[in-house]
């Protein structure tokens, strides 16, 4: 072969805890402070199933869920409009992806190929929605534009893109 390409896999605790180790080690940490063993990673988030609707429950309190999950859309590509902290609600638009959209072309195809390009479609708007449940732990729901529980496929994409990227 004359090619080489990245391919990404799964989080592996063990082998981020032995890197983190020896970096520790590298950086000074005596060993058997190096070698203790790091507290289990929880799941800090779970896609889950309320009144037929598609929600993330978050294992934290309000105010650390809403900063997470408010820098979960923005590394995703959400486009944030506006939020409303004491509602705890988040007004973002939406595209969904489109098997067109997802064909990677190179630039010069994108260059050449300019007036064959396909109308992009409106961006839905939505409400993510976090409230405070029971405990430590805080749901995260879609609602649509006008504030009506959301329960459509794009729902469950936005729900499961969330709890993807607090994870």
């Amino acid at each position: 072969k004359d090619q080489t390409v990245w391919q990404p896999r799964p989080t592996d605790p063990e082998l981020e805890a032995e890197f983190l180790r020896r970096l520790m080690v590298a950086l000074g940490a005596p060993q058997l402070q190096a070698a203790a063993d790091p507290a289990p990673a929880q799941a800090s988030s779970r896609v889950t199933m309320v009144n037929n609707q598609p929600v993330v429950l978050v294992n934290e309190p309000f105010d650390r869920a809403w900063r997470r999950v408010g820098l979960a859309l923005d590394r995703t590509g959400f486009t944030v409009e506006d939020r409303d902290r004491s509602q705890g609600t988040y007004f973002v638009r939406y595209v969904p992806p489109t098997p067109d959209r997802q064909q990677s072309t190179g630039f010069l195809g994108r260059l050449l190929n300019f007036n064959r390009s396909t109308p992009a479609e409106p961006p839905l708007k939505f409400r993510i929605n976090l409230k405070q449940t029971e405990g430590q732990v805080t749901t995260v729901s879609v609602l649509d534009a006008n504030g009506a529980p959301e329960t459509s496929a794009n729902a469950q994409r936005i729900v499961q893109v969330i709890a993807d990227d607090l994870r």
